[in-house]
């Protein structure tokens, strides 16, 4: 694996400034506020997300008592996840994509919450890539666990991959 070498000891992006790195814009951004790569030889980072009271992934889950879905949880950790690829890899630098899978809940979220998760590198294969990843609140209480998540590169001779 070639990893980017980093001048800094550490890399922190906001959601404006994972623009840089990502091809997702406007909404699909709002289920990350930021992520933290500390450039020390480990392939892992942390990323960041407080559930609001007007988060719209909230609207309908539930009335009167709101709870933050799954299936928001699952983008947040995705999007943290495809914000690593270009961050510690220098050759891939373009259109990073995840596509989770194998994930346990644990403990449910509410506005207020702030999600933190914790993605590692398990394995890399050519432009795919496995990660592994938990989600955790402010309090380090597991939220979630994700055994499998898979990332991808596409080539940008755009042949099948």
């Amino acid at each position: 694996m070639k990893i980017a070498a980093q001048k800094q000891p550490f890399v922190c992006f906001n959601r404006k400034s994972l623009e840089s790195i990502l091809p997702h814009r406007g909404p699909a951004l709002n289920k990350i506020d930021g992520v933290f790569y500390r450039a020390d030889g480990f392939v892992a980072v942390k990323g960041m997300k407080v559930v609001h009271e007007t988060d719209p992934d909230l609207e309908g889950h539930f009335p009167g008592v709101p709870t933050y879905p799954g299936y928001a949880q699952d983008e947040f950790v995705c999007l943290v996840a495809a914000a690593l690829i270009p961050i510690a890899f220098e050759d891939l630098k373009k259109e990073p994509r995840v596509v989770q899978k194998n994930v346990r809940y644990k403990k449910g979220v509410v506005p207020g919450d702030t999600l933190i998760a914790d993605v590692r590198l398990q394995d890399r294969r050519s432009n795919f890539f496995i990660f592994s990843a938990e989600i955790k609140n402010a309090q380090n209480e597991i939220i979630a666990e994700y055994d499998k998540i898979v990332g991808v590169v596409p080539r940008t001779d755009r042949t099948a991959i």
